[in-house]
């Protein structure tokens, strides 16, 4: 492994379930030496499964399996002074510390940053948490559910307008938490010296969410207007075609929204007559007219399959696709042929299963190579004549991590801006290439500042493109391209989201920009990657989480998918491609060399899927979709529950039997509660629903707020769940600055997302997504010279444009 991205890095984790195991994976999956410190009983996810034949056990655990391979284990009682030494010793040499430990718990233990940052100055702590280190729920519980509803995700985007929020089937906010503290903590290790010190990297998942997902669309016109919209259940509000309609052997994912999509949609039909009205060229009155339009377009996919559909419409260049199952996707050939999918031999297990890693470097592959470890396996290995080394007075950092890093971003959309934008909040100096002879349809999206429209005036686009820069190309002129690589030339990293092929049509591809810059890292992000049976298939990011079985575990449990009503997979790509980029930028660092590197979007969202992806392969069981219910069904209750007011509800997730003592205590403890069908923890995941029926009726009386702080108190993991308009005013967001109010250039003030995840000692600038060629005189004129004369005849000729 001396060639892999990380070799040499030391990560120490004290982490359990899905977010730390998952964020260390990554460092562990190209090349870091991963230690993970588990207790006595081991990591709560031995006890989660899926298991083999549904029998449990504690090696065998499928989704352990998963998120645990590449690492080394280590039994220690954190609790106990003497344990609690060795661990320290381990930090003392580590590069990276990854946990997802109560903040209360870690001053408690003498861990926190003040004390390991004393005992070692370089170190970059990664704390992964639902709510953060700071403000008023840091040291409350919370588990997926509680994160995720906590941002307004399902409130917004999921469920039916009449029923209860919903969330993805599977750990949403944890696997994006720990896509996100990856991406931080690598960038924060790798900028040490710049830094001069090291960081503590405090990721909250429910903040990642709530900022990336749910406020980049929502939280301007909610400051500005008081508007904001709420779960449809249907699919694009304000858009049309854009929501999953039934066929003859499933679903599939409808979408088409730019003209020459929908006339594509029409041709694949056999261009019916109804879809002839001019008034249906535009995607807003569409919209307008949905319930006209989405029988119709029923009536036709039902006498077709899902890939018949797909086929059709892709032909066509409608960016319409099949919504896979989970079977589909575990057998799929273009996932085959990428080889997506690993098998590894295990002492418990014996040969298995598991993803491979989500971004591809072609110089340093990356992946499992070894499997998950049995509990306490290194133990002695890794103890045995260790010492702590001397510590030095710790430091205070200096400058932002990625300080001097120049990246040419080509992104496009939603996730090309927030790649660029991750590397950006940390310190990068980011051009996003764009042009005025075809203006990005983010820019086109209302709500616009001050009510007027305007692509540089787009609140939504301000937010997501927060941190880039702009420079106007025309890049379909010969000249614009000539400058297009002459600003490569004096970049460290290219990123793009075309399909395969477009760069290279432009003159811009790998080998063309290897040529002005051999060291270059280029980031391409096609929906389904760079090669394979699908590489040309076209997505938008809500339509591509259905060809990786996300959307086949979406909606209420035994219902049909429930369209999520945005795009996950969009800000999630974005910080996974920044990933792959700092992951290249590690290598080069350490051989000298550049490379390509091939990010397939479906590959990023494989992992969420983890947990049912592991059950098909373990006990070839599909799994459908499950509400809000637990993954893996080892916890009870699991749900939201009604409360007093419209549309108001509680999160409640009880995984051990303290809290269901303190959750009955709460309740009154009600005759029902001492039921033989509710005497332990397989009974009530046994009677769930039962369970949460009984609950739903005790909670429907009370505020959210108040009976959240009420169950806190007693133990249990509950919290209210929030709509867009509580983003804004919720003091766990306003403690932690999270949407601020920013002077736009043009004139008027926006409320956009900050910096989601805080680091120590500094903080990066915010400011709006960039007015149209904002920077184009500090980079012709400035950057690379081009004199004042020139630059007037390349903006009349429309070659800067």
């Amino acid at each position: 492994m001396q060639d892999a991205a990380l070799a040499g890095m030391r990560v120490v984790e004290l982490g359990s379930g899905v977010a730390a195991p998952f964020c260390a994976k990554l460092f562990g999956d190209f090349g870091a030496d991963v230690v993970k410190v588990e207790g006595p009983g081991g990591d709560v996810s031995r006890s989660w499964g899926p298991f083999p034949g549904d029998r449990p056990h504690p090696e065998k655990s499928g989704l352990f399996f998963c998120l645990n391979s590449n690492k080394r284990s280590v039994s220690l009682d954190v609790g106990g002074a003497a344990d609690r030494e060795k661990l320290l010793d381990l930090i003392s040499r580590a590069d990276l510390f990854v946990e997802d430990v109560a903040p209360r718990q870690m001053r408690e233990w003498g861990l926190d940053w003040k004390t390991l940052s004393a005992v070692n100055p370089d170190l970059v702590m990664i704390s992964i948490t639902p709510f953060g280190q700071t403000g008023p729920y840091a040291d409350w519980k919370g588990y997926d559910l509680n994160s995720f509803h906590f941002a307004a995700a399902g409130h917004r985007y999921c469920g039916r307008p009449d029923e209860s929020p919903l969330k993805h089937g599977t750990f949403s906010a944890s696997f994006f938490g720990g896509y996100v503290a990856a991406t931080w903590g690598l960038a924060a290790a790798a900028g040490r010296e710049r830094a001069g010190s090291g960081q503590h990297v405090d990721v909250s998942c429910a903040e990642v969410v709530a900022a990336l997902f749910v406020g980049s669309q929502n939280i301007g016109g909610a400051a500005q207007d008081g508007v904001f919209e709420k779960r449809s259940g249907v699919g694009m509000p304000i858009a049309a075609p854009g929501t999953i309609l039934p066929c003859r052997d499933g679903y599939v994912w409808m979408m088409a929204l730019e003209p020459g999509q929908w006339n594509g949609l029409r041709r694949a039909m056999g261009d019916p007559e109804w879809a002839r009205v001019e008034l249906f060229q535009d995607m807003f009155s569409r919209a307008q007219n949905a319930d006209v339009i989405y029988p119709l377009l029923e009536q036709w996919t039902a006498s077709h399959s899902k890939q018949e559909i797909m086929d059709l419409c892709q032909a066509e260049g409608c960016p319409t696709t099949a919504l896979f199952s989970v079977a589909e996707v575990a057998e799929h050939p273009h996932l085959a042929a990428r080889e997506a999918f690993v098998d590894l031999e295990h002492a418990a297990l014996g040969t298995q299963r598991t993803l491979s890693a989500p971004v591809r470097l072609p110089d340093c592959r990356g992946g499992p190579r070894r499997a998950a470890p049995l509990l306490g396996e290194h133990t002695r290995a890794v103890l045995d004549g260790l010492e702590r080394t001397a510590a030095c007075a710790p430091r205070e950092p200096r400058a932002l991590p990625l300080a001097g890093l120049r990246v040419a971003n080509f992104g496009w959309g939603w996730l090309g801006p927030v790649a660029g934008q991750t590397l950006a909040l940390l310190g990068a100096e980011v051009y996003k290439i764009e042009s005025r002879a075809r203006i990005d349809i983010t820019r086109t999206i209302p709500p616009f500042g001050g009510g007027i429209s305007d692509p540089d005036r787009s609140l939504q686009n301000h937010a997501s493109w927060a941190g880039n820069g702009s420079v106007t190309l025309n890049l379909k002129k010969e000249e614009a391209q000539q400058l297009a690589r002459q600003l490569v030339a004096e970049s460290d990293v290219v990123f793009e989201n075309f399909g395969p092929g477009v760069m290279e049509r432009l003159n811009l591809g790998y080998e063309a920009l290897r040529a002005v810059r051999p060291d270059i890292v280029m980031v391409s992000a096609p929906a389904a990657g760079l090669f394979g049976p699908l590489k040309e298939i076209r997505t938008y990011g809500m339509s591509l989480s259905s060809i990786t079985g996300l959307d086949s575990l979406t909606g209420y449990c035994g219902g049909p998918p429930i369209p999520m009503e945005n795009a996950f997979a969009d800000p999630l790509g974005g910080v996974v491609a920044a990933l792959g980029a700092l992951l290249a930028l590690e290598h080069r660092r350490r051989s000298g060399r550049g490379q390509h590197v091939d990010f397939s979007q479906q590959e990023g969202i494989l992992p969420m899927v983890a947990p049912a992806l592991m059950d098909y392969a373990m006990n070839g069981r599909v799994a459908g979709p499950i509400g809000n219910r637990h993954p893996l069904a080892a916890a009870a209750p699991h749900e939201l529950f009604r409360c007093a007011g419209e549309d108001r509800w509680i999160a409640i997730a009880v995984h051990g039997e303290e809290e269901w003592r303190g959750l009955v205590a709460t309740m009154g403890d009600p005759l029902w509660a001492r039921t033989p069908e509710f005497a332990s923890a397989e009974r009530r995941i046994a009677n769930i629903d039962t369970l949460h029926e009984r609950i739903g009726e005790w909670t429907r009386d009370f505020d959210d707020t108040a009976l959240a702080e009420e169950l806190q108190r007693s133990g249990v993991a509950a919290t209210p769940v929030l709509g867009v308009a509580d983003l804004l005013t919720h003091p766990q967001f306003q403690a932690r600055g999270t949407f601020p109010e920013v002077a736009h250039p043009l004139g008027f003030k926006e409320t956009l997302y900050g910096a989601y995840v805080k680091l120590s000692g500094v903080a990066p600038p915010v400011r709006p997504g960039p007015i149209m060629g904002q920077d184009n005189d500090r980079v012709f004129k400035e950057l690379l010279g081009i004199s004042d004369g020139d630059v007037r005849r390349l903006v009349e000729e429309q070659v800067i444009f």
